[in-house]
């Protein structure tokens, strides 16, 4: 009986890794004096040749890029450890990134988790394993951002830093306008015709606001600095409040009490 011949083994494709700055221009198809925009564009004109998922790529190939983009942008990289506030975007510089925050963190800051194209923010240690893979960035968000702030992220990938463009997403009944915010207050019938000191819920917590006697309905307050806060920018903004009746409610005996010390104190 014939036996069946082994297939001899593919051979291992082995694939040298850039150590110096001439061995990264080689992988990238670069020569001379580059800068990091020329480094960018070669690196995404081989990307997908050289991606396991395409063409045959493989994770050696891609590896090899991802080295040879490190050895050249690192000398260039934002010394910068966290989030900064930039004041204008840079012509070479991509489109930022939406970043959608709420009311809260704009009020107070906080940090923000968004997911980017993990091949340009990706270290060569990391593993990727498709073009549409997502990486989560942590974006740390000082307090007292506006609609449109650009914040920049230092990242270890093909791109030396990320920019994102600030979105503010504010709860239902408040608006963001510039540096004030604009909402709607709803008070009791009674405390339009007779005057006194109203409790209203604000974005900064509850305040407590003076109607004067028969102050028509729909009237407004500003309150001062209640709006977005200061900024290295930007002064702190107003507070818009349109006054507007509901029902009247029954009072705890408590809260009757507390309403009429509040009335003869003020």
């Amino acid at each position: 009986m014939a036996r069946a011949k082994k297939q001899p083994k593919p051979a291992v494709e082995t694939v040298e890794e850039p150590t110096t700055r001439a061995e990264a221009l080689v992988a990238l198809g670069l020569e001379g004096k580059v800068n990091d925009d020329d480094v960018r564009t070669a690196f995404r004109t081989r990307l997908k040749a050289a991606h396991p998922d395409i063409h045959g790529g493989t994770d050696a190939l891609l590896r090899r890029l991802i080295l040879a983009r490190e050895l050249l942008m690192s000398d260039s990289k934002s010394a910068h450890e966290h989030t900064e506030l930039l004041t204008n975007l840079n012509a070479h510089l991509d489109e930022p990134i939406r970043l959608d925050i709420s009311l809260n963190q704009a009020l107070n800051g906080g940090v923000a988790l968004k997911d980017v194209p993990a091949w340009e923010v990706s270290a060569a240690h990391e593993e990727l394993t498709s073009l549409t893979q997502m990486k989560t960035l942590k974006v740390a968000l000082p307090a007292g951002l506006r609609n449109g702030d650009l914040l920049r992220v230092p990242t270890e990938g093909l791109r030396a830093e990320q920019v994102f463009r600030v979105h503010i997403d504010a709860p239902d009944g408040v608006r963001v306008w510039g540096d004030d915010l604009w909402m709607t207050a709803h008070i009791e019938v009674r405390i339009f015709a007779i005057g006194g000191l109203a409790r209203i819920e604000t974005p900064h917590g509850p305040r407590d606001v003076a109607i004067e006697k028969d102050a028509p309905r729909g009237s407004s307050l500003c309150l001062a600095g209640l709006g977005l806060p200061a900024n290295g920018k930007q002064a702190a903004g107003n507070l818009h409040v349109r006054l507007e009746a509901m029902m009247n409610r029954v009072p705890s005996y408590r809260d009757a009490l507390n309403e009429f010390r509040l009335k003869w104190a003020s």
